[in-house]
């Protein structure tokens, strides 16, 4: 992410419905009326798979250490073979954490490892777990590590409080877009410190990128993924690589049914029924709507992981 942190900085220096409910699930989970938990244990992990047709697992270290601690979750082929891997770093403080299974039904392979000298480290858990997603948006409908919040988010409270008035998710969206563009500028000092390696491993707290009113790419992707997915409006985080350096970058896709992709500077309007890509980072850096046309040509974008 570091040549992407830095082409951020010359940029800010250059330019002065879906029928799946997540609420109903979290919901579920709090009141205590929840299925019967289905977990599977390790010596040393366990792999909480109750939710997994909505799109989620939940994962914790039993014990809290010192190590570091990761999960890999692959998806399988037909054939049973790995295809790409998304890993995560967990917590070592022995708390579980939410990961989605972004990549649709079938076989996933979850392993949970721990450090043991250096980069080599060891898998203490292995679990293959067949899913048969509810609604093929939930795992974009739900809070996850990488897009981290709660009912009670301050950030989910403005969401509210932004759109208390909308009668469309299209109106919804265009209004906590305009808000994360007009509101969060690009945070050059963070950027410094994971260009320095001093932020290692950062997974963006949305409630601080909101109170700062700054950040990088990502923190910008984190809080507008909160946002919507609050407001029950499908929304992936998706990190790849971007023109004109192939600069590592982080951006969003969001899913209106019927609709589709967006003009940035004028009424947000939608002319399908694809995920429509937004990046807030290059909107608010360049509020005129130059940026309409890069963002919008997907020839500038690649993909790598969507969450």
């Amino acid at each position: 992410m570091k040549r992407a942190l830095m082409f951020f900085i010359l940029l800010a220096l250059l330019i002065p419905c879906a029928s799946f409910s997540a609420a109903s699930v979290l919901a579920a989970e709090a009141s205590g009326n929840e299925p019967a938990a289905q977990v599977l244990k390790g010596s040393k992990s366990e792999i909480e798979t109750t939710y997994k047709n909505d799109g989620y697992v939940k994962i914790r270290y039993l014990k809290e250490t010192s190590k570091k601690i990761k999960v890999r979750i692959n998806k399988l082929d037909a054939s049973g073979r790995e295809g790409t891997e998304y890993t995560y770093d967990l917590s070592n403080r022995g708390v579980a954490e939410t990961f989605s299974f972004q990549s649709g039904n079938g076989k996933y392979r979850i392993k949970v490892l721990e450090n043991i000298d250096g980069t080599k480290y060891s898998v203490v858990q292995t679990e293959t777990v067949e899913v048969s997603l509810k609604d093929e948006y939930a795992p974009f409908l739900i809070p996850i590590q990488h897009i981290n919040y709660q009912s009670t988010s301050k950030a989910v409270l403005k969401a509210k409080e932004l759109t208390k008035d909308a009668k469309t998710e299209l109106e919804k969206v265009q209004l906590i877009y305009r808000f994360i563009v007009n509101h969060i500028v690009y945070d050059k000092q963070k950027a410094q410190l994971v260009i320095d390696g001093k932020l290692s491993g950062y997974i963006p707290s949305i409630d601080t990128v909101l109170a700062d009113r700054k950040g990088i790419c990502f923190d910008y992707s984190s809080l507008m993924g909160a946002m919507l997915r609050s407001l029950n409006i499908p929304t992936k985080l998706v990190m790849g690589y971007v023109a004109p350096n192939n600069a590592y970058h982080a951006w969003n896709e969001v899913y209106i049914k019927g609709q589709g992709w967006i003009k940035i500077n004028s009424s947000i309007y939608f002319d399908g029924e694809n995920w429509s890509r937004m990046d807030s980072t290059f909107a608010a850096g360049n509020k005129s709507g130059k940026q309409t046309e890069f963002i919008g040509n997907g020839k500038n974008y690649s993909k790598k992981y969507e969450y």
